[in-house]
This record gives structure tokens, C-alpha cells and sequence, in this order.
């Protein structure tokens, strides 16, 4: 436990200069859609991750079913004109065009953000969701839920 305590205090402490709060955008899947920040803060956790790999993507589409237990969105900001932007499709995975890396650099390689719109997490890479999973668990508003919903 007190090594699962060390690598949970690690992931969540603070970038200087980096607000706490996450900056809402807007951006383009594959599609032509456009897909905002906003319209998930507050109702679902956000895991934005940069120029994933494909072998990342992979993991996430298997998990999905996770995911939607933790209400946990994982977007994906991948350059223009790559082809796993047209990857398969899941509920919880979005896969963002994000042209010159503007909103990458902003977040980071990955940066984990809870329902109340705060920044829970960075990550130096791409994180394991079993990670990612454990230290949502530990948030009160999920062990509440938790309670709620039974599972």
C-alpha cells in the first residue's frame, strides 16, 4: 500500500504554472465533427492524452467497458492527417485532430480530469488505465457513486 500511496502522491502533484482548473476547446474528430471539453466537464472524467500510440489506442478500446463504470472519456489529441484517427470507433474514446499541438502542449502527454473540472493527475506518458483506475477510485465522488449505483 505504501507504494500504491507514493506513485498516487507522484501523478497528482501540480505543474508549476499549469492552472488547476482545465481550459475548455473545441477541436475536430476524423469525422468533421467538432467535439468540445465543455460538453463533458462536469459529467464525465476526461483523460487527454497526446500522440498516443496505436498499441495505446488498442488498450483503451478493450477497456471500454471500465471506462464507462468510472465515467472516465479518454481523448485522444493525435496530428492532422493520421491515420488512427479513423481507428475503430468506442463509447469512450475520442480521437481529436489537434492541429500544430496547441491543446497537447497544454496538457501535456496526459492529464487526468475529474467531474468537478479540477486537475487530478499528470502523467509524463500515457498512463495505465489500471493506474488511472485506482487512483479514481480513491476519489470521494466515485466511492460515492460507488455506493449509489452498486458497482
Amino acid at each position: 500500500m505504501p507504494f500504491l500511496t507514493a506513485l498516487l502522491t507522484a501523478a497528482t502533484l501540480g505543474t508549476p504554472g499549469i492552472p488547476a482548473l482545465a481550459t475548455p476547446f473545441t477541436l475536430t474528430g476524423a469525422d468533421g465533427r467538432r467535439w468540445s471539453l465543455s460538453s463533458a466537464l462536469g459529467r464525465e472524467r476526461i483523460l487527454i492524452v497526446r500522440n498516443p500510440s496505436a498499441a495505446y489506442l488498442n488498450a483503451v478500446r478493450a477497456q471500454d467497458t471500465a471506462l464507462q463504470v468510472r465515467d472516465l472519456r479518454v481523448v485522444a489529441l493525435l496530428p492532422p492527417d493520421d491515420a488512427r484517427l479513423n481507428g475503430p470507433r468506442t463509447l469512450m474514446l475520442t480521437l481529436l485532430a489537434d492541429p500544430g499541438g496547441r491543446i497537447g502542449t497544454q496538457y501535456g502527454p496526459a492529464t487526468l480530469i475529474g467531474k468537478d473540472r479540477g486537475i487530478k493527475a499528470r502523467y509524463p506518458a500515457p498512463p495505465a488505465l489500471n493506474t488511472v483506475g485506482a487512483l479514481i477510485d480513491t476519489m470521494p465522488m466515485r466511492q460515492q457513486e460507488r455506493q449509489q449505483r452498486g458497482r
